[in-house]
């Protein structure tokens, strides 16, 4: 027994290669799902321009309105859900005086619409919480958990987003108290005016079993008061169900326009 005791490795020992063990393995099941493509690619299957909303008078001169927003739909799966986009972005006249104001924003997902969630489990809300919008990275692609054909992860394409989350440097954001059927973001703005006209681009992504819609409301409190620009969008009908046989052909054109592409 003494000699059995004698020979065991050091408690220490066993938890750091216990530890090991299940981190190698986390890694080889990530690379596994990524590599293995283990992802259906979702198409943007209708889009709805939202109206801009309607200028809005700021106190000492300028206006601040919701613009280019727009609402896009996958189809929907075995389950009855489909993913939904909404873009918009507020946009501030440059010389406008908002220098160190924030700006409260809200998107409601319409009729009892859930928040998506990403693979890693943040709400498929963009851009994120920062100290600084200007440099945050902005994505092309987002990885979603939604089951469609035959997985339960979903990529989707971010297209048609500016290069920056922001056109001024300084601005930072929060995501305020998550609350359930509204996604909040809430910007602070650096001392100043904005030397050109400010443009704060955002993007929420939702699933629903109905008709996808949405309100978009966004509050600017200075110290000269505060001003809200309000808008919204819906879609008549429930999207269609998505054709995976259609969405795999192109999926595989991609891959092979990709191929060529780097042999050429």
């Amino acid at each position: 027994m003494a000699d059995e005791k004698k020979n065991r490795p050091p408690r220490g020992a066993l938890i750091v290669i216990a530890v090991g063990l299940l981190a190698t393995i986390a890694a080889a099941l990530l690379s596994t799902d990524e590599a293995s493509g283990e992802a259906a690619q979702l198409e943007w299957v209708k889009k709805v321009p939202m109206a801009d909303s309607k200028p809005v008078s700021l106190s000492g001169g300028g206006t601040m309105q919701l613009t280019d927003g727009a609402i896009r739909t996958t189809g929907t799966n075995v389950s009855g859900y489909s993913l939904f986009r909404v873009s918009s972005q507020i946009r501030i006249d440059a010389g406008a005086p908002v220098g160190g104001g924030r700006i409260l924003c809200s998107v409601s997902g319409d009729r009892q619409a859930e928040i998506a969630q990403t693979r890693g489990g943040l709400r498929a809300t963009y851009p994120r919480s920062s100290t600084g919008l200007y440099t945050q990275e902005v994505p092309e692609v987002i990885l979603l958990l939604f089951s469609s054909h035959g997985t339960e992860l979903a990529t989707v394409e971010l297209d048609g987003l500016p290069e920056r989350w922001s056109t001024e440097k300084g601005v930072k954001l929060e995501w305020p108290k998550f609350e359930p059927g509204v996604e909040h973001l809430e910007y602070f703005l650096p001392a100043g005016k904005p030397k050109e006209d400010l443009v704060l681009p955002f993007e929420t992504i939702w699933r629903a079993t109905n008709a996808p819609g949405a309100k978009v409301a966004c509050t600017l409190t200075t110290s000269a008061g505060k001003t809200t620009a309000r808008t919204s969008v819906a879609l008549p009908k429930i999207p269609p169900p998505i054709n995976e046989e259609e969405e795999e052909e192109k999926q595989e054109e991609r891959e092979a326009e990709e191929a060529e592409a780097e042999k050429g």
